[in-house]
């Protein structure tokens, strides 16, 4: 059976000012003591720094062992003893590693953690680039037979029939008996050969997923000496004509893009407070999280699974341009996250959108071939959730007809309004009606992002912009024209809180400040104005369907 270690916790830690060639420095000296998980560069002496963080510690394993990283950033190396047994390429993204640990005595292991900007993540991106191991660290002892992975699919969501992919390390030439028990109790016996397999089976006395009620079971597989579990949700996600549905009903998406961000902790936010935010999201009557523009952290899709908060997960690539956009390398990167995020993410119920490349280059003609790519990536994966990308070229997008649902990120009311106007609001009605005018009409269509800044605390009684009242009224005004129209299956605000940004560059003490929260998750005005316009409309109220 597996033997699972926690590796969380205080490792030894220095940080050179220098290039990442993937390669250990002669002479080095841990000079510092960091928390993993925990980003270094928050705080004094690296606050503001680029170049290489290396963390180690000693673990006492042997045998064939998985390394699992819950995501770090900006890239990184991975030493056993002093030997390279894996790279983390993209930023956030979560990956295992299996290798042989050699006897079982105490090792070394040194993560090699840079945060200079590369090829996956480049200097323009509009949120700031941290720089550590954001989730958790573990390292489970695993049999030499053993299960790689289990994805969980509900075939009908009426009658419990869910079906099982369950893939081996290696080529069982020899049957070999598969138990299979869920919530505890065996359910079925199914015979193993070969390296994957396929099941069906019902399960018993299950309950369906929904924000309203996220009912989850729990699988767990066992074969000769291995025992393999995965918590799931029985909920399907469908599509229409232009309706999103969740089991058979129609489905209203209000919520936020979030990053993760806090001034305290970087992108490597405790559980706790990412519980506090989610409870304050379904508190108000949301029931949505864009998670923008990255990979999302499992301890975070572990909670909203819990708790029933929807999630549009996306691939790291925020609005690349030419020519690195049509590079051959580019696509294959994209490519590469999609498969590796539907793949280790697939069992999640809260996660109901696939993404990709916000913001891209969708005007061009030639980008057809990269959206058509990454789609076709998610899809050798899964075919069941909704894929799409977040557009802002609106009326000259030239690619809405290779996703599944349109989404666009339109700011009437804040940007490209006459300089000299106290208020753009007037503008909010007339613009979402021209981009709704030139989106396919077979296909759901919600607004992705949307929104204007406002600096906490700050209020003006003529309600200028960068007031708490201007973004309260703008924001009223676009939950207005979106909530009484049922064109839109969704909205989601840019965004839940105040994120870090460019330390110089244009944004205000550095922080992208269009949040409805502040930094420090303090609400600004808006807050209740759209806490008062999801019960006014009862826009995130199950609509039901035919069945």
């Amino acid at each position: 059976m597996r033997n699972c270690m926690d590796l969380n916790g205080i490792w030894d830690f220095t940080f050179l000012e220098q290039d990442f060639d993937g390669s250990i420095p002669a002479g080095l000296k841990y000079e510092s003591a960091l928390s993993v998980p925990g980003c270094f560069d928050v705080a004094a002496p690296w606050f503001g720094k680029r170049g290489v963080g290396f963390y180690r510690r000693k673990v006492y394993a042997g045998g064939l062992v998985q390394l699992s990283i819950d995501g770090l950033g900006i890239a990184g190396e991975i030493f056993w003893d002093g030997k390279n047994v894996g790279s983390c390429p993209y930023a956030y993204m979560p990956e295992k590693f299996t290798f042989e640990a050699g006897e079982r005595t105490w090792h070394e292991l040194l993560i090699m953690v840079s945060n200079q900007y590369n090829k996956v993540f480049f200097p323009f991106y509009d949120f700031y680039a941290f720089g550590g191991i954001f989730g958790d660290v573990t390292l489970e002892e695993i049999p030499k037979d053993h299960l790689e992975w289990v994805r969980i699919t509900t075939l009908d969501h009426r009658t419990g029939l869910i079906g099982l992919k369950v893939r081996a390390n290696r080529f069982f030439r020899k049957e070999e008996e598969l138990e299979i028990r869920i919530d505890g109790k065996a359910v079925k016996s199914e015979r193993f050969s070969g390296r994957e397999r396929e099941y069906q089976l019902k399960v018993p006395h299950f309950r369906l997923w929904s924000p309203e009620n996220p009912n989850l079971h729990q699988l767990e597989l066992r074969l000769k000496n291995d025992r393999l579990e995965e918590t799931f949700g029985i909920r399907k996600i469908e599509i229409r004509g232009q309706k999103l549905l969740l089991n058979g009903n129609e489905l209203h998406l209000m919520g936020y893009n979030r990053h993760e961000s806090h001034p305290q902790f970087g992108a490597a936010m405790p559980p706790a407070l990412m519980a506090a935010d989610l409870q304050m999201l379904k508190d108000q009557g949301s029931n949505f999280i864009r998670g923008s523009h990255y990979p999302q952290r499992e301890s975070f899709l572990k909670l909203c699974d819990k708790l029933g908060v929807l999630v549009w997960e996306e691939t790291l690539g925020w609005d690349v341009k030419p020519p690195e956009l049509f590079s051959r390398d580019f696509l294959r990167r994209q490519k590469d996250q999609a498969r590796k995020l539907a793949a280790i993410h697939y069992n999640h119920p809260c996660i109901i959108i696939w993404a990709a490349m916000n913001e891209t280059e969708s005007q061009l003609p030639r980008v057809r071939s990269i959206i058509k790519g990454v789609y076709d990536a998610y899809r050798e994966i899964d075919t069941t959730r909704p894929i799409t990308f977040a557009s802002n070229k609106y009326e000259k997008d030239v690619c809405m007809d290779l996703v599944d649902l349109v989404a666009m990120n339109p700011y009437p009311g804040w940007g490209g309004i006459c300089w000299e106007e106290v208020s753009g609001i007037h503008h909010v009605e007339p613009r979402f009606a021209e981009i709704e005018a030139a989106v396919p009409k077979n296909k759901p269509y919600m607004i992705s992002e949307t929104g204007g800044s406002a600096i906490y605390g700050e209020h003006d009684p003529y309600r200028a912009r960068w007031s708490e009242e201007y973004q309260a009224d703008l924001i009223k005004e676009i939950c207005r024209v979106v909530f009484s129209n049922p064109r839109y299956c969704g909205l989601s605000i840019w965004h839940f809180s105040d994120a870090k940004s460019y330390i110089n560059g244009g944004r205000v003490v550095g922080l992208n400040d269009k949040g409805v929260l502040d930094r420090y998750r303090r609400p600004k005005m808006a807050w209740e104005v759209i806490r008062n316009a999801i019960r006014e409309y009862q826009f995130t109220s199950p609509k039901k369907g035919k069945k």
